[in-house]
């Protein structure tokens, strides 16, 4: 019977019992401020809003690109069709035209770097514009060098002949 009981007093119980009661109230109203009156709601709604908002931007710029493409598509095929031998300065200044134009998409839209790509294919065209006629200029004066070398080498064989 080495077993010793410990009695408690009904006080110890009262304090017990407080305890209990008081960790219990803690627990409920932190559970019940969590659940009903922080507003955890309202950052998740942030995060919501500002992902729609973004996907609305997205779309819009989908919408650019797409109403800006036929664009695009105009100004390589007027770059790949144009003939530098020809001094048509009206279709140039055509290109040149519509090249700006989607230069200032970009202009108006810098806030948004998505659109940087209408600048970027606007200095594209620019470059392989002034690439075909400077290539055309080359050919023509490789053309001239060459009748101007075969000139010169008839004339030597005349000498020589003579």
């Amino acid at each position: 019977m080495g077993r010793s009981k410990t009695v408690l007093t009904s006080k110890e119980k009262e304090i017990g019992m407080m305890y209990v009661v008081l960790l219990y109230v803690l627990t409920t109203s932190a559970c019940a401020y969590i659940l009903f009156f922080y507003n955890a709601d309202n950052q998740f709604a942030n995060g919501k809003k500002e992902a729609l908002a973004q996907m609305e931007r997205v779309c819009q710029f989908q919408a650019a690109q797409s109403s800006h493409f036929d664009k695009i598509t105009a100004i390589d095929n007027s770059v790949n069709k144009i003939n530098p031998e020809v001094n048509a300065s009206y279709e140039k200044r055509e290109i040149n035209y519509t090249i700006g134009e989607l230069k200032k998409i970009y202009s108006d839209n810098k806030y948004d770097a998505r659109y940087r790509i209408f600048e970027q294919a606007a200095s594209f065209y620019e470059l392989k514009l002034f690439d075909r006629e400077r290539l055309t200029a080359s050919q023509k004066n490789i053309e001239k060098f060459r009748r101007e070398l075969d000139n010169c080498r008839g004339g030597v064989e005349t000498l020589k002949n003579n």
